[in-house]
């Protein structure tokens, strides 16, 4: 019973407005109020739940991909995919999942992916006669492939709660993501008439020559080696790890400091110090907000755990089927609908531990959780009300919320709810990458 209402009361204040980490410290106070138990062990909690050192990884690699979205390495990669998908009926909107799984393979997050790609390609592609919501909408379905191709800031999260290794997870989503890219493509390539109209595109003086030049093989091969810097940092990066030169953590740190020197002195996006200065601040801003939720939602966590709460949760599972693959749909259908209400942070911090017995139960590795739990984040960011990526989207592109969730439906029902089922049932496409190289 006080289980549930210290669950009530957490949610509660969520959708009342409360801060997410005052939310499950209130919850927390609460249980233990109630329960009549000491709250001396959440100082010590909070405190350990920080002392990590696989926690420096997350704001290196934030400022990485903060420093390539402002050095204006995203141009250079929606150039590349236009000159991929030129020739291919519906290309242009095909840019989208194609830029976001570019610019993931850099970034590591779908938050920077979906601003960048909305920024960059939705006023673009509106001059082309593309409708707006459209575009809202698979920008925000792609959100997902910013952490999909690693590197996954969301892997180093999950790490905190679990024993899996960050290199394994950061392998585990490529397969996954290229799939989901090729089902975004497809699925523009079928209904991308009902959304493009090209006789509404604004036709700039110039552009008819413009457009011509692209077809030349000089045009493509400067665009081709424009992007071979953006491209040598994921080679870089995901190199030195398998490779056994450096530790994911230490990743992070390269990979901040190439895209400081790819910034300045290859694209030049980056031109003072003021502007390095406002990254960092950025960055900082960004994983204060973050760290704030560790402590807090990891004292509830431990509360859940030393209740027995996961175990409640195994036995409420097996109880209601023994059969394996019955339980992993009901794993899937609560992820699912837990991502509707709750943040990327507090799904994998909160709902993991209370996952895992389950998971070892029926036999699936941590791996294999953590990449149903990743394209449940992925899912929970495509469906209010806790939809970042499409709030971010909608208001880049200017799109009516209505009409964007509209027209997201075909990338969620034939793209995002097949990857789930997939990743699910063939643990082959999130586990074959990491046994082979680890």
């Amino acid at each position: 019973m006080i289980i549930a209402l210290s669950v009530i009361l957490v949610l509660v204040c969520i959708f009342l407005g409360m801060g997410i980490p005052f939310s499950f410290l209130a919850g927390s106070v609460f249980w233990a109020l109630v329960d009549g138990s000491s709250m001396g062990n959440f100082v010590s909690t909070s405190y350990y739940s920080l002392d990590a050192y696989s926690l420096l990884a997350l704001p290196l690699f934030m400022a990485a991909g903060i420093l390539l979205e402002r050095s204006g390495i995203a141009k250079q990669l929606v150039d590349l995919a236009e000159i991929l998908l030129r020739k291919f009926k519906g290309g242009m909107g095909a840019t989208i999942p194609v830029v976001s799984a570019f610019f993931g393979a850099l970034s590591g997050s779908g938050l920077a992916c979906v601003t960048a790609v909305s920024n960059m390609l939705g006023p673009r592609l509106e001059e082309k006669g593309w409708d707006r919501n459209y575009l809202a909408a698979l920008a925000c379905a792609a959100s997902p492939l910013g952490y999909m191709i690693p590197p996954n800031m969301n892997a180093i999260v999950f790490t905190k709660v679990s024993d899996a290794s960050v290199g394994a997870l950061f392998l585990a989503t490529l397969l996954p993501g290229i799939l989901w890219t090729i089902l975004y493509v497809i699925i523009n390539r079928v209904v991308y008439r009902k959304y493009y109209d090209p006789s509404k595109a604004v036709v700039k003086e110039g552009e008819a020559v413009a457009e011509d030049v692209k077809d030349t093989w000089m045009y493509k091969w400067h665009v081709i080696r424009a992007a071979i810097p953006a491209f040598l940092m994921p080679v870089i990066i995901l190199g030195g790890i398998y490779g056994g030169v450096f530790t994911a953590t230490e990743a992070g740190g390269i990979a901040c400091i190439y895209a400081l020197l790819v910034g300045v002195f290859v694209y030049k996006g980056i031109r003072t110090r003021k502007q390095v200065f406002n990254v960092f601040y950025e960055t900082g801003y960004s994983i204060g907000t973050i760290l704030m939720i560790f402590p807090m939602t990891l004292i509830f966590s431990r509360l859940l755990v030393i209740n027995g709460v996961p175990e409640m949760v195994t036995n409420f599972m097996m109880g209601i089927s023994d059969n394996r693959y019955v339980i992993m749909l009901l794993l899937d259908i609560l992820l699912v609908v837990a991502g509707f209400f709750l943040d990327c942070n507090v799904l994998l911090l909160v709902l993991t531990p209370l996952l895992l017995p389950t998971a070892t139960a029926i036999g699936l590795s941590q791996i294999h959780l953590a990449t149903m739990v990743f394209v449940a984040i992925g899912i929970g960011g495509m469906t209010p009300p806790m939809a970042t990526p499409l709030y971010i989207a909608v208001r880049i592109c200017d799109a009516d919320l209505i009409k964007t969730c509209k027209a997201l439906l075909p990338s969620f029902f034939f793209g995002a709810i097949p990857i789930m089922l997939l990743v699910t049932y063939v643990p082959f496409f999130s586990e074959w990458l990491p046994s082979l190289l680890i």
